[in-house]
């Protein structure tokens, strides 16, 4: 069994973008990254929700697990459907390029 027929879920990934208003300030959106991203969502237990690695913790409650897109980072959000999720950690499998974990919490539904 290949790691691609483990996905089974698609997603979207976007990405923070800001734009100068009239007055001076800034207005947020959300721009797509990629699209339709072929996924695998692991939940975690209340146990696993903290996570340290590299001497800074975060919060998450699912993995996502996919194949390695390099241009992923942790500021970006996922999106399933309606479902949000802010990515916190980004982990190669292995260091080897081929392969992602992501630790997402997700933040709300609808957009």
């Amino acid at each position: 069994m290949s790691f691609a027929s483990l996905l089974n879920q698609t997603v979207d990934i976007k990405r923070k973008v800001q734009t100068a208003d009239e007055q001076g300030g800034y207005k947020t959106a959300w721009s797509v990254i990629h699209k339709r991203v072929p996924c695998r969502f692991q939940a975690l237990t209340s146990k696993e929700a903290m996570l340290t690695y590299d001497k800074s913790s975060v919060f998450a409650n699912y993995y996502v697990h996919m194949e390695h897109l390099s241009d992923i980072a942790e500021e970006d959000r996922l999106y399933l459907g309606a479902r949000a999720f802010d990515i916190k950690l980004v982990q190669d499998y292995a260091e080897v390029g081929k392969y992602l974990k992501l630790a997402v919490l997700e933040i709300g539904r609808g957009e």
